[in-house]
């Protein structure tokens, strides 16, 4: 095994890191599991490994396994209201888990162990989120909130444990929505894949999505892995060149985890393109790689911790059961692309809502650091920099922000699974949250950021990585930029549209309007279609702005339909309308000064509440930021190394 490691660094207090990482699990009740042998292993080998058999999953729900839940057939667009409230299960709160050493902010772990770490963190909050009142030792999410899509599992996706350890709620959200929720269609009639979903469920393997390749990217849909029938129904996989390598999941053996990964390969029969198909493989058996199989790790990606990589398969040999879904070739190579892929679309919409905690850790750590923090005035007094503008603009913009974020999350989630809408409205939905969610994370965080000073570039303020995290974020699970085009494009074009406004008169109404007939004008301007040069250079740079701009009308209605904070409410429009305030100034409905007045006026409004709505963010338990409060930051001082001594050095 070659792990690329040949350091000779890594000695004693390596080893008691992992030392310290093993007992913090075993505290918890979690131990790592029995490795099993995984070379060569086919999936009917998975057994239960409490009681030594393969035991049918008794939660799956098989009364509509035979298709995927997300292939829906209406064609409606629906009213643009909101659905009713209902009261289901809630994901438990997190903060009991704060007390565990293992979630302990101040481990400095070398970045192997970190990776460990992780790991051992995502088992940990996997079983977490499992509990359910009156049942004891439940092992995780069931199938039914991940093929249903409960509040449940959206909860995980919005929790503020996150800002502890992006990386170990990335292998979750990708555990639980892309892997169990594509295995999940097929195991109605499959005990071996019963079993397996199980060990994806429980924790006991961790699984990986394996969908983008080195050369294939934004056009994944001409990728290259290759998965070859055998004459005696078996397959090989195969890398058949260094881009078609996948990019950039995990593969590399961690924490003694068996890993597997769900491989997006094309299938060949008998030379020819069958498209492609979920292909289950066994990547590690938590010590060492499976024959076949090479991943090579990545340097470090600032701000999350985990061991990405670019793995390639050379002629692996695997069991008939390995392909999901029909042998046959499909109809159509496109509508078949896009049933594989089909939980993409949650993930986008799911993984998208990070946005939330991150925002809501930037904005509570520089608001109390704001509060806290006082400079030196002419008269000699001290005064707070909150009292400054400059201070209270980015503060209350991201305030008013996380104020509609939640609301219209939680309406998005709804019209996702409303299947009065089209397929193509309902992953409509996800892509405008996408676009909107992650505009504003761009412009408030790295201004929050930067109005901590230089304490706000340290780490373990905990917000310096979080514009990378915003990056990460908007080219996972569809790249931000490219979704948006893909729906603008298919609306100027007429495929189908998006819900209508409800409050027309409205400045972000008149927006949306005033750019879908722009738009219109434009498409119909242009004689050579949407694939012509002309279309690319008038109409594809003006797409994500048509999506955010009808992204932020929906986040208007949806927050007065909520009964939104009036002051908060009225500050969200302005700071939409100043994302293109050059837009109302040209069409007469503002003047720069207006607006001026308008944000000043919301601001002071706002002021004399700030500390309040910090406070009302609720996550003050999982900031660790010692610049939020004195006492935090005295014992940080008191904690640091120090060097003293008596030496002496002439100057002259």
């Amino acid at each position: 095994m070659s792990l690329g490691i040949t350091s000779q660094a890594k000695t004693v207090a390596n080893v008691e890191m992992r030392k310290m990482i093993e007992t913090m699990v075993s505290e918890v009740s979690i131990s790592a599991p029995t490795t099993p042998e995984m070379n060569n292993i086919e999936i009917g080998q998975f057994e239960d490994r409490t009681s030594g058999t393969e035991t049918p999953l008794t939660e799956l729900d098989s009364s509509d396994n035979d298709s995927p839940k997300f292939k829906l057939d209406s064609s409606g667009t629906g009213p643009r209201e909101a659905t009713e409230e209902r009261a289901p299960e809630r994901a438990p709160s997190t903060i009991p888990l704060l007390e565990l050493p293992i979630f302990d902010p101040r481990l400095i772990p070398t970045r192997e162990e970190a990776f460990e770490l992780s790991y051992q963190r995502a088992r940990v909050l996997n079983q977490h989120y499992g509990k359910q009142i009156g049942v004891v030792n439940h092992p995780s999410l069931t199938i039914d909130d991940i093929t249903d899509l409960t509040p449940k599992f959206f909860d995980m996706h919005r929790d503020d444990m996150i800002l502890r350890d992006i990386g170990s709620h990335a292998m979750l959200s990708i555990q639980h929505n892309l892997v169990a929720g594509i295995i999940a269609p097929y195991v109605k009639d499959s005990p071996p894949l019963q079993v397996l979903l199980g060990k994806v469920l429980s924790f006991d393997v961790s699984a990986g999505f394996m969908l983008t390749e080195i050369g294939h990217g934004l056009d994944v849909k001409n990728l290259e892995t290759e998965v070859r029938l055998q004459p005696d129904g078996t397959f090989v996989l195969h890398t058949p060149k260094p881009d078609a390598s996948k990019f950039v999941l995990p593969s590399m053996p961690v924490a003694g985890i068996p890993r597997i990964a769900i491989v997006m390969a094309k299938l060949v029969v008998e030379g020819e393109d069958f498209g492609i198909r979920p292909v289950v493989v066994a990547l590690s058996d938590g010590t060492q790689m499976c024959k076949g199989v090479t991943s090579r790790l990545l340097p470090h990606m600032s701000g999350i911790q985990a061991p990405y990589a670019i793995t390639s398969f050379d002629q692996v040999p695997l069991p008939a059961t390995a392909v999901l879904g029909s042998l046959e070739k499909p109809a159509s190579m496109r509508i078949n692309f896009f049933d594989q892929i089909h939980r993409i679309a949650p993930e986008t919409l799911a993984m998208s809502m990070i946005m939330i905690p991150a925002l809501r850790l930037a904005t509570y750590t520089t608001g109390k650091y704001s509060l806290r923090r006082t400079v030196g005035v002419a008269n000699k007094e001290r005064m707070p920099i909150i009292g400054f503008r400059t201070q209270q603009l980015p503060i209350s913009h991201a305030l008013a922000q996380l104020a509609v974020m939640t609301p219209f999350a939680d309406q998005c989630i709804e019209w996702f699974k409303d299947t009065s809408f089209s397929p193509e409205v309902r992953h409509g939905f996800a892509v405008i949250l996408k676009a909107v969610f992650i505009q504003m994370g761009q412009r408030s965080i790295p201004e929050l950021v930067e109005r901590c000073g230089a304490q706000g570039t340290f780490q373990h303020n905990q917000i310096c990585d979080a514009d990378n995290r915003i990056r990460a974020c908007a080219i996972s699970e569809g790249d931000a930029l490219v979704v948006s085009i893909r729906l603008a494009v298919e609306l100027c074009l007429g495929k189908y549209q998006m819900p209508e406004p409800k409050m027309p008169d409205c400045l972000l109404a008149k927006y949306e309007a005033g750019l879908a007939e722009d738009a219109w004008e434009t498409v119909t301007s242009i004689p050579d279609g949407h694939r012509s040069k002309e279309f690319n250079r008038l109409l594809i740079p003006r797409c994500r702005p048509i999506v955010q701009g009808i992204g932020h009308c929906m986040m208007y209605e949806t927050a007065v339909s909520a009964g939104m904070d009036a002051d908060l409410l009225a500050l969200y429009e302005i700071g939409a309308v100043r994302e293109n305030l050059d837009w109302y100034v040209e069409k007469g409905l503002l003047t720069r000064a207006k607006f001026r007045e308008m944000e000043n006026r919301a601001i002071d409004v706002l002021e004399p509440r700030l500390e309040e709505l910090l406070d009302g963010l609720n996550v003050g338990p999982y900031i660790s930021a010692p610049i939020v409060e004195q006492s935090m930051f005295d014992e940080f001082v008191e904690g640091l190394p120090t060097y003293k001594g008596d030496a002496e050095f002439p100057l002259f």
